[in-house]
């Protein structure tokens, strides 16, 4: 039974369009080619159905949107070409299955008969939005008579896209036609001002290559807004589709010319993986550190059941004695962070599973973590040495030390290696801010080091 045989992504500027780029779609001709192949490999699967994820249709807050209606169909008006035009069937049985699966997980998902969005002026337009009409405009001579679906983004977290590209993937196993799965996204849009973006644009591509799951999902919501990415969204629900599957990912251009991350990639499938859990079921910690695993079930039994997880076979790590800080973030925003300085506990797995408890329910910053909040967290361990006195803040340095202050019965702890602290100065002021130290005062400062685990 045929199900997904080929996927791709595509970015989705209007300028590679040639009636819209008048020439100056020359200075993006690596994307071009690389489009061009993509169609032709394409092609030669004889897709039955291609169902395309854009990132500008009409998303919704808390909930993704599927188009139901009998056509799918488009122009470039917006963009000043309205000669250019799109019309395909769209297959109402795959948007049918797509949207049993997703109720079933959960996910939600609401139909629309017909599509609608905002263009790039921010005024409501009909039919298919750019995200889709530019990768259609090089990908349909390999799409033949292949029926649409598309699909659009939200403002869930990246799990949750990735978990609605399970329900499709189960969808178009009972669907029974050859499916492709086209990926709309462009990486960073800020190449020309500051680090971030050409570090978001290599860490994609390596994330694609490798075919990391873990690091599109997980990726800093920080980081992600400094690069003004358009990716992870459609890349966590791309890899979704693709959970359970062998594939062989290629990276076939990628080029920023006007300030914009262009990637091209096409993904191979090889067919099931023996023996692979699903990345979603088993958690975003599958393959992470164990006293991470540690955390995560801590919290989730704790929260759901009321109960202390009791640990049993231990690792060495594990019976060690040492303090810990466990920090939770939910969608990359911190949820919660509670450590101790000093071991408090008889080994260090009772000390993380106090910690993370106290992190889902005790950080006066937050409210309590609640249930149907739990699969969009994401969890980290600091495991601290113990701390050592330094004579100034010359024997600092911010991302290799944490640092304590002290000064009588006030202290302020700070972690290393934290986004936005550069400097050993800032260090020193959020630890003596976090103490309630007076920013004239000179406390005692100790330095200390982590093993961090996600």
């Amino acid at each position: 039974m045929a199900s997904i045989v080929f996927a791709c992504v595509s970015p989705h500027p209007p300028i590679i369009v040639h009636e819209i780029g008048h020439g100056r779609e020359r200075g993006t001709q690596k994307t071009i080619d690389a489009l061009e192949q993509v169609a032709r490999e394409m092609a030669e699967h004889r897709p039955d159905t291609a169902i395309l994820f854009s990132p500008h249709g009409p998303a919704q807050l808390d909930a993704f949107a599927i188009l139901v209606g009998p056509r799918a169909d488009g122009s470039l008006d917006a963009w000043d070409a309205p000669q250019v035009t799109f019309a395909f069937d769209n297959d109402v049985e795959a948007a049918s299955l797509i949207r049993e699966e997703a109720q079933q997980a959960g996910v939600p998902l609401d139909p629309l008969e017909r599509w609608h969005h905002r263009d790039s002026m921010g005024s409501w337009c009909d039919g298919l939005d750019w995200g889709c009409t530019v990768p259609l405009y090089h990908l349909r001579p390999g799409l033949g008579e292949a029926k649409l679906v598309p699909l659009c983004v939200s403002y869930l977290s990246p799990h949750q896209h990735f978990a609605l590209g399970q329900a499709v993937a189960r969808a178009t196993e009972r669907l029974g036609k050859r499916v492709v799965i086209i990926a709309s996204a462009d990486l960073s849009h800020n190449l020309n001002y500051g680090s971030a973006g050409p570090l978001f644009d290599e860490t994609i591509q390596k994330a694609i290559a490798e075919w990391d799951v873990k690091t599109v999902l997980e990726m800093d919501a920080a980081f992600r807004q400094q690069a003004a990415e358009d990716a992870v969204l459609s890349l966590s629900f791309l890899m979704g589709t693709l959970d359970g599957l062998t594939v062989s990912p290629r990276v076939l251009s990628y080029e920023g010319p006007f300030g914009v991350g262009y990637l091209v990639a096409a993904i191979d499938i090889e067919g099931p993986a023996e023996g692979l859990e699903a990345f979603a079921t088993a958690g975003a910690e599958a393959n992470s550190h164990p006293l991470v695993r540690l955390a995560k079930e801590a919290v989730e039994t704790f929260v759901r059941d009321g109960r202390i997880i009791e640990p049993t076979d231990l690792s060495e790590e594990m019976l060690e004695q040492a303090g810990a800080f466990v920090s939770i973030k939910k969608r990359g925003e911190l949820r919660g962070c509670i450590g101790t300085l000093e071991a408090t506990q008889a080994n260090l797995a009772l000390e993380v599973v106090r910690n993370a408890i106290d992190s889902a329910t005790r950080d006066p910053r937050f409210l309590e973590v609640s249930p149907d909040e739990l699969a969009d967290l994401s969890y980290s361990v600091d495991v601290l040495s113990p701390a050592e006195p330094v004579s100034g803040p010359e024997e600092l340095d911010p991302k290799r030390y944490g640092i304590i202050v002290r000064l009588g019965p006030r202290r302020g702890l700070l972690l290393p290696d934290l986004e936005g602290v550069n400097t050993v100065d800032e260090q020193i002021s959020i630890a003596k801010s976090k103490a309630g130290i007076p920013p004239e005062e000179s406390p005692e400062i100790s330095r200390f080091t982590v093993r961090r685990y996600t």
